[in-house]
C-alpha cells in the first residue's frame, strides 16, 4: 500500500510539474506575442489611453483632423476590435472627417475597473475620455449593436453634445424586449475573475477562435492580426463581464428613459433588412462562406430558392413584421430618424463596408446641406 501511495504521489507531482511547465511556456509565448502586437498597434495609431479617473479609456483617432465632423465610434458588446474592423467602413468617411473610436472599460487598451458598467458609467467614461483627449462636442455618434442604446442614453441626457447619430444595425429596443432579463446586477463573480487570471497567463489564445470568428475575405492578414490582439486584451479584464450582465438592464433603461428629439438620425437596418428572395440568397452565400472559413459545425444554408419557397417566404414575412412592429415605432420614439434597409448580417460593417460607408457619407452630406 505504501508503495502504491508513493507511486500515486509521484504521478501527481509529475502532473503538477507538467502543468506548471505548460503554464510557464504559455505565459512566456503570450508575453512575447503581446509585445509584438502592441508595437504594431501603436505604430498603426490604435494606442492612446486617456485618464478618466482611476483608470484609462483608449481613444484612437483617424482621418481629417480639420474635418467638418467628429464621428465617434461606439462598439457593440464585446467588440474590442471595432476600431480595426470598422476601418473598412470608415475609410472614405475619414477623408473629410475625424473618426474617433472610444473603447469602453476593459476593451483593448482601455483600463479595467470594478465599477458596474451602467449606462451612466459608460457614457460618463465616453464623455470624459473625449474631452480629456481634446475632442470637444458636438459629436456624430456611429453606434453598432448595443452601442445604439448608449448613444440614445447620451442623446437623452446630453442632447447639446450630439449633432447626429448613425445606428449601424443598433440593438432593436422596444417596450418589453429586455423586460424579463433586466433585473440582473453587474457584479463579477469568482469564476469570471478566474477566467481573467487565466487569460493574463495567456490561455485566452487557445480559445480565441471559439468565441470570435475570422474576418470575411475582404480583410487582410494584418487586420485580422490587429483585431485578434485587441480581442485578447479584452479577455484580461473584468469590466466586460459586468457590461454583459447589465446588458438587458441598460438596454431597457435606454428605451424607458428615451427622450424624443430632433437630432438627425440614420438607422441602418441589416439583420431585419431582408426584403427579397435575392437578399436571402446573397446573404446565405455570405454566411456559408463564413461557415467554411471558420470550419463551423453548422449546416450550410440553401443557395437555391427552388424547394425552399415556403421557408423563404416565411422569413421575409417575419422580418417585415419585425420592422413594422419594432423598428418603425423605435424610430418614431427617437424622433427625426430615417430607417434604411441594408440586408445582411448583424456585423454589416464587415459584410458590406462600402455600402455602409456610402449611406453614412450621404447622411453627412444631408446634414451639411440643411
Amino acid at each position: 500500500m505504501k508503495k502504491a501511495g508513493k507511486i500515486i504521489l509521484k504521478i501527481l507531482f509529475i502532473l503538477l510539474a507538467l502543468v506548471i511547465a505548460f503554464t510557464a511556456v504559455t505565459f512566456v509565448i503570450h508575453k512575447v506575442k503581446r509585445k509584438k502586437e502592441v508595437a504594431l498597434l501603436k505604430e498603426q495609431g490604435y494606442y492612446n489611453p486617456v485618464s478618466v479617473g482611476d483608470y484609462s479609456i483608449n481613444v484612437s483617432a483617424f482621418g481629417n483632423r480639420d474635418g467638418e465632423h467628429t464621428i465617434v465610434g461606439l462598439a457593440g458588446l464585446g467588440m474590442a476590435d471595432f476600431s480595426v474592423a470598422a476601418r473598412q467602413m470608415t475609410k472614405e468617411i475619414e477623408k473629410d472627417n475625424l473618426v474617433v473610436f472610444v473603447d469602453r472599460a476593459g476593451y483593448g487598451f482601455s483600463g479595467d475597473t470594478d465599477n458596474d458598467m451602467t449606462n451612466e458609467q459608460i457614457v460618463g467614461d465616453y464623455r470624459t475620455a473625449l474631452k480629456n483627449a481634446g475632442y470637444n462636442p458636438p459629436y456624430l455618434l456611429m453606434a453598432h449593436s448595443i452601442g445604439g442604446a448608449y448613444a440614445n442614453y447620451w442623446c437623452s441626457n446630453y442632447p447639446d453634445e450630439i449633432e447626429a447619430v448613425v445606428f449601424v444595425d443598433g440593438s432593436q429596443l422596444s417596450e418589453d424586449a429586455f423586460e424579463d432579463e433586466a433585473d440582473f446586477n453587474g457584479s463579477v463573480g469568482a469564476f469570471e475573475r478566474l477566467e481573467v487570471f487565466l487569460a493574463k497567463l495567456g490561455f485566452g489564445r487557445y480559445v480565441l477562435r471559439q468565441d470570435f470568428y475570422f474576418y470575411p475575405d475582404n480583410y487582410s492578414d494584418e487586420e485580422q492580426y490587429l483585431g485578434d490582439a485587441l480581442t485578447l486584451m479584452e479577455y484580461e479584464n473584468i469590466a466586460g463581464f459586468s457590461e454583459s450582465k447589465l446588458l438587458a438592464k441598460n438596454a431597457q433603461e435606454a428605451f424607458d428613459t428615451l427622450v424624443t428629439n430632433d437630432i438627425p438620425k440614420l438607422y441602418i437596418c441589416a439583420s431585419w433588412g431582408i426584403q427579397t428572395v435575392d437578399d436571402v440568397l446573397e446573404n446565405n452565400k455570405w454566411i456559408n462562406r463564413q461557415i467554411e472559413k471558420n470550419k463551423l459545425d453548422m449546416k450550410l444554408r440553401p443557395e437555391v430558392y427552388e424547394g425552399n419557397e415556403e421557408t423563404v417566404d416565411k422569413m421575409l414575412e417575419q422580418t417585415k413584421e419585425l420592422r413594422e412592429s419594432v423598428i418603425v415605432p423605435y424610430a418614431e420614439k427617437m424622433g427625426n430618424c430615417e430607417v434604411v434597409l441594408l440586408a445582411g448580417d448583424h456585423m454589416i460593417y464587415e459584410q458590406r463596408p462600402e455600402d455602409c460607408s456610402k449611406l453614412i457619407v450621404d447622411f453627412i452630406e444631408k446634414l451639411d446641406n440643411r
